[in-house]
């Protein structure tokens, strides 16, 4: 019987531990999202990301119920062509402070890593345009920061539809300090 218990101990401890790992809020990673727009109805819904979920979320402004922080967007000249991209946000406040950009991956990933504390002014509604080596500071609807490193920038189009891909790491601060977790 001292057996049977011992298992059923351990068996529940794997089991709460894993629980407790799955209830942490995830403040850093790294994420692809797109500009692809699909209509659903009388409006589109596109893909964006969301910090405090660190996700990728579908939003459609009729049907969602979460919003995400960032969008990202092409850049068309006139004559059609894709030429970039940038970041938007569905925040009211301006949202966007780009904290430099760096000659290459490794001056940007070095700036990005010793970033640890947000001390920009000067933010904006956009973040226009990205591009590849740039560190940006990221202020949510609720005061909270993100830093955001930009790694790679995809431009298409799918039929006439231009379409920008950005794939960036991210630390997102959850607690409202400007201050990023370790």
């Amino acid at each position: 019987m001292k057996q049977f218990t011992g298992i059923i101990t351990i068996a529940c401890l794997l089991v709460s531990s894993g629980c407790q790992k799955n209830d942490k809020i995830r403040t850093s990673g790294e994420t692809t999202i797109n500009s692809e727009r699909v209509l659903e109805g009388s409006t589109y819904t596109i893909p964006g990301f969301l910090f405090s979920t660190g996700s990728v979320i579908m939003y459609n402004p009729q049907t969602s119920t979460s919003t995400p922080d960032i969008f990202v967007l092409p850049i068309v000249d006139p004559q059609g062509n894709v030429t970039g991209a940038y970041l938007d946000s569905p925040n009211i406040l301006e949202s966007f402070a780009l904290v430099g950009t760096y000659g290459s991956a490794v001056e940007a990933t070095e700036a990005f890593n010793n970033y640890t504390t947000v001390n920009v002014a000067g933010y904006s509604a956009l973040a226009n345009p990205v591009q590849e080596h740039q560190v940006w500071v990221f202020k949510t609807r609720n005061d909270h920061f993100a830093k955001i490193l930009i790694l790679q920038i995809e431009t298409y189009k799918i039929g006439q539809e231009p379409n920008a891909e950005v794939r960036f790491r991210w630390v997102y601060q959850p607690d409202g300090s400007p201050t990023f977790p370790g």
